[in-house]
């Protein structure tokens, strides 16, 4: 019932007069699923960097590279559009557990840019290859300040592979315990672009400041022209769920000063926390 009532609820919100909304979202014991338009395929925007960091992860994980390993900022890698390098003075160098924060946490493109050359395009599509996402691939960020609207250009998914990965990865077994802590710390540092956060009970400052997280999101945001999308999975006492929101064909959303889209993500966000939220309440935090 908890769930026939939440799909409606979803399926109302989804039906945006201009657009296109797919939606996944499911309970980590796998007794509660969400799906609507889940299969079809969507702009990935910065979400698809959630790829990059678990491909960096596991050469590291592998003993191919150390994150300690440092490389330049050079004029070839400053990409516009998110982030603070492309406004830093070339010649900085930083190391890639450095480049990896700054690209899940402010969604910094040139950071991207730099991790991209050093792992290589077809290495992190390998990796996707290996997760058996049938749907999911890296793209060419190359050219992105002239082909910035092309949106499929730079990554797609659907939300069921994002479900299905962040849900492998919350099972342990994709990487060591230590680099899989690292993937989690780091999707958790996100705290200026996070429409799956903004209604729920959670704040992104907690651990720093060393109070207790009953509630924790970890996510990778993204949006370009004509779409915007949001991947993460959601932490409530000893469950918890993974949650897509992917869109495409909206109206140019940086003409929209009500940020509609992002708005929709976050209401999302909420009706699956009021409805599930309850089911987890008098378990221990972990």
């Amino acid at each position: 019932m908890v769930c026939q009532q939440l799909q409606q609820a979803l399926v109302e919100l989804a039906a945006i007069p201009n657009g296109h909304v797919g939606i996944c979202a499911e309970t980590i014991d796998r007794r509660h699923l969400i799906e609507i338009n889940a299969d079809e395929v969507f702009p990935a925007a910065s979400s698809i960097k959630m790829y990059v960091l678990f491909t960096l992860l596991k050469k590291a994980d592998a003993g191919e590279l150390s994150l300690d390993e440092r490389i330049e900022f050079t004029p070839t890698a400053a990409k516009p559009g998110s982030g603070v390098l492309f406004h830093l003075d070339h010649g900085l160098r930083l190391t890639l557990k450095d480049l990896a924060t700054l690209m899940m946490m402010i969604s910094d493109n040139s950071a991207l840019m730099m991790l991209t050359d050093y792992l290589g395009v077809e290495m992190i599509n390998a990796e996707i290859d290996r997760l058996g996402l049938e749907h999911t691939r890296f793209g060419d960020w190359s050219r992105f300040e002239v082909t910035y609207a092309d949106s499929m250009r730079f990554g797609q998914s659907t939300p069921r592979e994002f479900v299905q990965f962040l849900l492998h990865m919350r099972g342990g077994d994709l990487l060591s315990p230590k680099l899989q802590d690292v993937f989690w710390d780091t999707l958790r540092i996100q705290k200026y672009i996070e429409p799956l956060r903004k209604f729920l009970p959670a704040s992104p400052w907690s651990r720093e400041f060393g109070l207790a997280e009953l509630i924790w999101v970890a996510s990778k945001s993204g949006a370009l022209d004509d779409c915007v999308t949001e991947s993460g999975f959601v932490s409530v006492a000893d469950g918890g769920w993974a949650v897509s929101v992917m869109s495409r064909d909206l109206p140019n959303i940086d003409s929209d000063p009500d940020k509609a889209a992002e708005g929709l993500i976050s209401s999302i966000s909420l009706r699956i926390f009021e409805a599930w939220a309850p089911l987890y309440e008098g378990e221990q935090a972990t």
